[in-house]
C-alpha cells in the first residue's frame, strides 16, 4: 500500500511539473509579479510532496536509515509547510494589492525564518536515537498554532481576492486556488488537535495519504489547460494617452513617454536608448509608474492602457 502511495506521488509531481514548467514560461514572458508569486507557491507545495515522497521511499528502502537523517528531512519538511504559507500569503497580498505587501511578506518570512531554527532547539523537538522517537516539546505546539493561524489569514485573503476578482478573466483561476487551499486548510483543522496534543512521533509510524495532493493534482491539470489557451494582452499602438488617464495618475511627461514605449513592446533597454537616458532611470520611472497605476508589471500596465482607451 505505502508503495502504491509513492508511485500515485511521483504522477502527482509529475503533473507538478508540467504545470510549473508552463506557468513559469509565461511568468518570464509576461513578466508578472502575481503570476511569478503563483509560481513560487505552487512550487513550494510541489516541494513538500517531494519531501513526503522521500522519507517514505527512505524509511521502506534503505536500511539503516539514521534516526538523525529522519530528524533533519522532518524538520526541512516542517520548514517547507511553513514557507508554503508565506508564498501564499505573499500571492493573495499581491492580488488585493496591499499597500503593505513587501513589509507583510517580508515579516512573515523573517518569522519562518525563526522558526525553523525552532524547530530544532529543545523546547521544540528532542531526538532520541536510541528508540527512534521525536519528542515534541511546547515550542512544537507554539508553531502548531502559529501555523493554522497563519493558514486562517491566507485562506481570507484568498476570499477577498476572489471576491475583487469575480467579474474578471481571474476568477477561474482564483477559484480553482482558493478550492485547493481550502481543502488543505480543512485537513490542517482536522488535524489540529491531534498535533497539539502529541508528545512524540515515531520513525516506525507512517503518515497516511497527503489528501491535499489530490486537489493540488486536479488543480495542476488545470492549470496546464490554462495556460495552452493562455492569450496575455499583446501591445497596442497608442498614439497619446488621454488627459483624463494622466491626471487621474499624476503621470509626469517622462513617465508618459515610457508607458507609450511599454505599450509598444519595447524592451527597458530600447527604451532608455530612445530616449538617451540610463536603464537604471528607465527602471526607476517604470517603478514609480506602477506605484500610480496599482499595478506590477506591464503585463498589468498594457491591461491599465488598455482598459482606459
Amino acid at each position: 500500500m505505502e508503495d502504491l502511495q509513492i508511485a500515485y506521488y511521483f504522477a502527482v509531481i509529475m503533473i507538478g511539473f508540467a504545470a510549473l514548467a508552463i506557468s513559469g514560461f509565461w511568468a518570464f514572458k509576461t513578466q508578472d509579479a502575481n503570476l511569478r508569486n503563483f509560481c513560487i507557491l505552487y512550487a513550494t507545495f510541489t516541494l513538500v510532496l517531494i519531501l513526503s515522497v522521500l522519507t517514505k521511499y527512505l524509511t521502506l528502502n534503505v536500511e539503516g536509515y539514521s534516526g538523525r537523517a529522519w530528524y533533519v528531512l522532518s524538520g526541512v519538511y516542517q520548514a517547507v509547510n511553513y514557507g508554503v504559507i508565506v508564498a501564499t500569503v505573499n500571492y493573495f497580498l499581491g492580488l488585493n494589492q496591499t499597500p503593505a505587501q513587501k513589509r507583510i511578506a517580508t515579516l512573515f518570512l523573517f518569522s519562518i525564518l525563526i522558526f525553523i531554527g525552532i524547530l530544532f532547539l529543545p523546547f521544540s523537538t528532542r531526538l532520541d536515537e536510541t528508540q527512534n522517537i521525536i519528542h515534541l516539546e511546547l515550542g512544537f505546539q507554539g508553531l502548531t498554532i502559529w501555523y493554522l493561524l497563519s493558514f486562517t489569514y491566507a485562506i481570507i485573503l484568498a476570499y477577498k481576492a476572489l471576491q475583487q476578482a469575480w467579474n474578471s478573466d481571474k476568477r477561474n483561476f482564483i477559484l480553482g486556488l482558493l478550492i485547493f487551499a481550502t481543502f488543505g486548510y480543512i485537513e490542517s483543522l482536522l488535524t489540529f488537535s491531534q498535533n497539539l496534543s502529541a508528545s512524540a512521533v515515531s520513525l516506525t509510524v507512517e503518515n497516511g495519504l497527503l489528501f491535499s495532493s489530490i486537489p493540488y493534482m486536479l488543480y495542476g491539470f488545470f492549470v496546464i489547460r490554462h495556460f495552452m489557451t493562455f492569450a496575455p494582452p499583446t501591445p497596442i499602438e497608442v498614439d497619446t494617452l488621454s488627459e483624463s488617464f494622466l491626471s487621474a495618475h499624476a503621470i509626469t511627461d517622462r513617465e508618459r513617454e515610457i508607458i507609450l514605449k511599454v505599450v509598444e513592446g519595447k524592451s527597458n533597454a530600447t527604451i532608455a536608448s530612445e530616449l538617451f537616458i540610463s536603464l537604471a532611470t528607465v527602471k526607476t520611472h517604470l517603478h514609480n509608474i506602477y506605484t500610480k497605476l496599482g499595478v506590477e508589471s506591464r503585463f498589468d500596465l498594457l491591461a491599465k492602457v488598455r482598459s482606459a482607451k
